[in-house]
């Protein structure tokens, strides 16, 4: 089992990608060891004195230290999750239920902070179409959980497209700081392609397209 890390806008943080599914739907935001018990995947990473927040999202884990080495704390983290995945244990208890996101149940209750973190992924540019991601049409989805959790969902022009990491990046660190916002999870996918018809008209007329 090969587990890829992968930077995070808050250097307190760390997301772990185990290349597999770790929860089929929605997520599940934990901040503390008390709430552990909902997950054997968390109970086992909140065993490690250092942690002090775990997010499970679709394919990704995003551990939160109090303290200590990410070097010296990786192999204690990779060993968790690997263990548990090998024990072939559910990630979430019998009767535990992950958090949506979906589009229109986050968006009711927060339509500012939404609204909010759409203009400032106006500010990431795709350095290959010299346009913002927003109005290319890449973000697919902009979903506000409680506590300040925020789910993006968006895609690249191209599969395989050579700024995937930096487009992800600038989509979480723009989202990050966003006043309200606590906690940034974003999704890639290629369901549905992108295509140019996605993009805002304002775009369009920037790159020519009618």
């Amino acid at each position: 089992m090969f587990i890829q890390t992968e930077a995070t806008p808050d250097p307190a943080r760390l997301k772990f990608l185990p290349g597999r599914v770790v929860l089929a739907e929605g997520v599940l935001n934990l901040l503390d060891k008390t709430q552990a018990a909902a997950s054997p995947l968390a109970e086992r990473l909140f065993a490690i004195p250092e942690i002090s927040a775990v997010f499970l999202g679709s394919d990704s884990i995003t551990v939160t230290k109090v303290s200590g080495n990410w070097q010296l704390l990786k192999p204690a983290i990779l060993g968790a999750i690997m263990e548990h995945f090998l024990s072939e244990a559910p990630v979430l208890r019998q009767g535990k239920e992950a958090k949506g996101p979906s589009s229109s149940r986050p968006t009711e209750g927060r339509p500012d902070l939404v609204e909010r973190i759409r203009e400032a992924l106006r500010q990431v540019i795709d350095p290959e179409v010299g346009y913002n991601i927003f109005d290319l049409g890449l973000v697919y989805d902009v979903a506000v959980e409680e506590g300040g959790v925020v789910c993006l969902t968006m895609t690249t022009t191209t599969p395989g497209c050579p700024a995937t990491n930096y487009l992800k990046d600038g989509a979480a660190r723009s989202a990050s700081n966003v006043p309200g916002v606590e906690f940034v999870d974003v999704k890639l996918t290629y369901e549905p392609r992108w295509t140019p018809e996605m993009m805002s008209p304002e775009a369009k007329a920037h790159l020519g397209i009618r």
